[in-house]
């Protein structure tokens, strides 16, 4: 079962498997679709204190906060709420999933449904316990990984956690497997795969370098660049906007942290993320009015 928090009265299971239906999905402005827009978290890094200020004079949850209040005032044009992944501050407790859940209440509240992913500093046992999930019908064994079915794509929700508190991610035969079947049976429909570790390069030769990445980069990498129905990847994990495509037009899309600020010259915030029949137009939204970034667009094309 997807760790998710739906809004009081939106969204339902299918039968109890890891696939959100979103279909057909209305505005909150009440008229039909013919595009959906998002808001893109990531690296929240939530402590059990709220008050708890970590490097560079970071307060994470006083900037989840203003993300809140931003999002708040943009509900009526929001499908929803994506966070990808560390959640919480560095070994998933549950006092941080209490806090953390806290700061989001206002957007359930508000009838934002709200999808989690897993990254190397949450623990998938505990924050479901906080959430008072059991594990439900798995889409994969030991992996929170879910769909969200959308009328313009479909949004697969990894889980690339290997070991809590532990720098390197891991998808896992499984989960690859579960991912190629999706965009095998849905050729025609584009599909956005969003997770918290990026991809790594292989080492150069006769040189060994740490993997902070994906372990499994080579396995992924090659799944979607000859499933065509993949569109993008998005992900976290390295705390840096950052925008760039594969060989085979693939986007790949760095979120920035919204809360939990490595370098100070570095943009924190959220990303709208407006999908459409063709594409996807992505707007940063930075907590700094006066970054030099602050508004930066990306219009994102299908291959």
């Amino acid at each position: 079962m997807p760790l998710h928090l739906a809004p009081l009265s939106r969204r339902r299971f299918l039968g109890g498997s890891a696939v959100l239906a979103l279909s057909p999905l209305v505005p909150r402005n009440g008229r039909a679709a013919d595009s959906e827009t998002w808001a893109l978290l990531s690296d929240t890094h939530i402590a059990a204190d709220r008050d708890f200020v970590s490097r560079q004079g970071t307060h994470m949850a006083g900037n989840l906060e203003r993300v809140v209040a931003e999002l708040l005032s943009e509900k009526d044009q929001l499908s929803g709420v994506i966070i990808s992944g560390d959640c919480a501050f560095n070994e998933g407790l549950a006092g941080d999933y209490e806090t953390f859940l806290s700061l989001l209440a206002p957007l359930r509240e508000a009838g934002l449904p709200l999808h989690f992913l897993m990254g190397n500093h949450d623990n998938r046992d505990t924050f479901a316990g906080v959430l008072g999930q059991s594990a439900g019908n798995a889409a994969v064994e030991g992996k929170r990984c879910s769909v969200i079915e959308g009328p313009l794509a479909n949004w697969i929700l990894l889980d690339s956690l290997r070991q809590v508190n532990q720098v390197e991610g891991e998808l896992g035969a499984a989960q690859l497997d579960w991912i190629d079947r999706l965009l095998r049976d849905h050729p025609d429909k584009p599909a956005i795969l969003v997770g918290h570790h990026y991809l790594q390069a292989p080492s150069p030769a006769g040189e060994t370098t740490r993997v902070t990445g994906l372990v499994d980069t080579e396995a992924f990498q090659g799944l979607f660049e000859t499933r065509p129905s993949a569109k993008a990847f998005i992900f976290g994990h390295s705390h840096n906007w950052n925008y760039s495509q594969s060989e085979k037009g693939l986007h790949l899309v760095n979120l920035p942290p919204t809360s939990y600020v490595f370098k100070e010259t570095l943009p924190n915030g959220w990303v709208r993320a407006t999908l459409s029949s063709s594409g996807l137009q992505l707007e940063l939204r930075t907590l700094d009015p006066a970054h030099s970034k602050q508004g930066q667009r990306l219009q994102l094309a299908w291959r």
